[in-house]
């Protein structure tokens, strides 16, 4: 009976455990469904470890022994102030992180050392559920390099193109364009080919060195499934269209994957040649005197009572308090020989329906498309998306010379989702970015610079942002975020972050001329997008 017994300690703590796990599965969950995260092997991952797991239960079961939590206990702080700081700070990666770490911190903390040199790996493979959008910001070398050894294939297939920062352009008959969003730069692929490599070295391979090499040849192996699907993309552009092109680039996974799996394979097999390597045998820990077993297992029993005891702390602690955003003005400020108009939606679902009208105009009383009756300055598919207490402005601003600029202000509510990256979003819309600019079009003012264009369209549009709260602007998302966070966290206050988003049609403003013309519009209308006397360094 004892033998069994001595198991209850550690199912306790893992049942307890359950109430860390549980916040980051619903996160997981909620990144797997976003279409935008474009993280649809997410559901593979759990499967993956749990079969490393079983396939590592006979050295497992052997290295059982007595509970070690106070080895464990520094990995269960460090979970603590992850849960801490998600929970409080709205941040689902770090709820993820301490759940992973919480469940690597299980093994060590219920058995010992011994099984959990066994079974950290597969527990580290769960890391892989978190979304990786902020990689995006280092996948531009990937992008590029990407397309310019495809550029150089292509012309040396006799395909005339040139490359345009992370563009390919062919001005043969017929004429296409190829342009390298983050979405395409291979970061997915990338991560994907990371967890089934590490998986199937665990299966398949002995030694570390062999695994290594294995989980490396990711990086290699998705680079050139990249540009295996870029050069399938532009042949068929060449052959049939730009739009049977695209249609091939949408579906392109089907052929691409199974070039992956077969390099793994391949790459594998190689590394498992002449491999004598032989297996250890693991020898069961030493058996504990009854003193410290009974230290041990009490200590346990304490950690595991702890778990759900702080989730429910946590979720007692007072609500933040929410900053008014009175550092914004109240609306958009007419500017001497500019013509102000502002742009009304239908709200009829699905409906396209958009006009901009002068100040003192008033949208139909129907739409002509729809037929619909209501109208606002913020479309549907903005009201449905962002969460309900987030407001945006939006108004038109037209110079003498017919130059317009289109502002959009977003000013965050309770939620971390009222403002994200448009490096995000934009490329859901349709519109391919340039790289990122950063200058100061005013003093301490930067301002993310970006040329956009929709697909099929060349003709070049100026897109900038910048993130802003009561202290100043950046353009740093990390530096927000965490700010954020330890806004909520530490300090129990909501801090309102606005985001101000400017485009203009007919000017590029990554150009000398552009950025000179975003330059003299802001030194006029940035000083009304304050309230009076909020500015900094008024």
């Amino acid at each position: 009976m004892s033998r069994y017994l001595r198991h209850l300690p550690c199912a306790f703590f893992l049942l307890c455990s359950l109430a860390w796990v549980f916040p980051a599965v619903n996160e997981t969950i909620g990144a797997m469904t976003d279409a935008s995260q474009n993280m649809e092997y997410v559901w593979l991952v759990p499967v993956l470890a749990a079969a490393v797991l079983w396939a590592r239960r006979k050295p497992l079961l052997a290295s059982l022994g007595a509970p070690n939590p106070l080895a464990a206990l520094p990995i269960i702080l460090v979970a603590a102030a992850f849960f801490f700081l998600g929970a409080r700070g709205g941040q689902s990666r770090f709820i993820q992180t301490a759940a992973v770490l919480l469940l690597l911190a299980a093994p060590l903390a219920c058995y010992g050392k011994s099984a959990f040199k066994v079974a950290w790996f597969p527990i580290i493979l769960l890391a892989f559920v978190m979304p990786v959008g902020f990689l995006d910001n280092f996948t531009v070398p990937l992008r590029k390099a990407s397309v310019t050894v495809t550029a150089v294939i292509l012309n040396g297939l006799g395909i005339e193109v040139h490359q345009q920062g992370t563009a390919i352009i062919s001005t043969g008959v017929p004429p296409f364009q190829l342009d390298v969003a983050d979405p395409c730069s291979g970061i997915r692929s990338l991560v994907a080919l990371f967890v089934g490599t590490a998986a199937y070295g665990a299966f398949m391979l002995r030694g570390v060195w062999r695994r290594w090499a294995l989980f490396l040849s990711s990086l290699p192996i998705a680079f050139l499934g990249n540009i295996l699907r870029l050069l399938l993309t532009a042949f068929t552009c060449k052959l049939w269209g730009q739009s049977a092109g695209m249609v091939l680039h949408d579906n392109a996974l089907f052929i691409v994957a199974p070039v992956y799996a077969l390099c793994v394979f391949w790459l594998a097999d190689r590394l498992r040649r002449n491999d004598k390597t032989e297996v250890p045998t693991p020898t069961p820990p030493p058996p504990p005197s009854p003193r410290y077993l009974r230290f041990s297992v009490s200590l346990l029993c304490v950690l595991a009572c702890a778990l759900p005891t702080f989730r429910a702390w946590v979720g007692t602690m007072p609500e933040p308090v929410y900053e008014d955003a009175d550092f914004i003005a109240p609306d958009f400020a007419p500017l001497e020989r500019c013509t102000l108009r502002y742009p009304w939606f239908c709200q009829g679902r699905d409906c396209p329906w958009e006009q901009a009208y002068e100040v003192e105009g008033n949208p139909p009383e129907s739409c002509p498309l729809c037929g619909g009756h209501e109208f606002d300055r913020m479309s549907r598919a903005e009201r449905d998306i962002l969460p309900a207490d987030t407001t945006t402005r939006k108004a038109i601003y037209t110079l003498p010379d017919g130059t317009s600029f289109t502002i959009a202000v977003v000013i965050a509510g309770h939620s971390r989702r009222s403002i994200h990256r448009p490096e995000l979003c934009l490329p859901a819309q349709g519109y391919i970015l340039s790289e990122r600019d950063v200058r100061d079009i005013l003093p301490g003012v930067p301002v993310a610079l970006f040329s956009i264009h929709r697909e099929q369209e060349t003709r070049m549009s100026g897109f900038a942002y910048v993130f802003l709260n009561s202290d100043g602007a950046t353009v740093s998302n990390l530096r927000r975020v965490v700010g954020d966070t330890l806004e909520r966290s530490l300090h129990n206050r909501i801090r309102r972050w606005a985001m101000v988003t400017i485009r203009c049609d007919s000017v590029d403003f990554r150009t000398p001329e552009g950025e000179e013309t975003l330059r003299r519009f802001m030194q006029v209308w940035w000083p009304t997008l304050w309230a009076e006397g909020k500015m900094p360094h008024d």
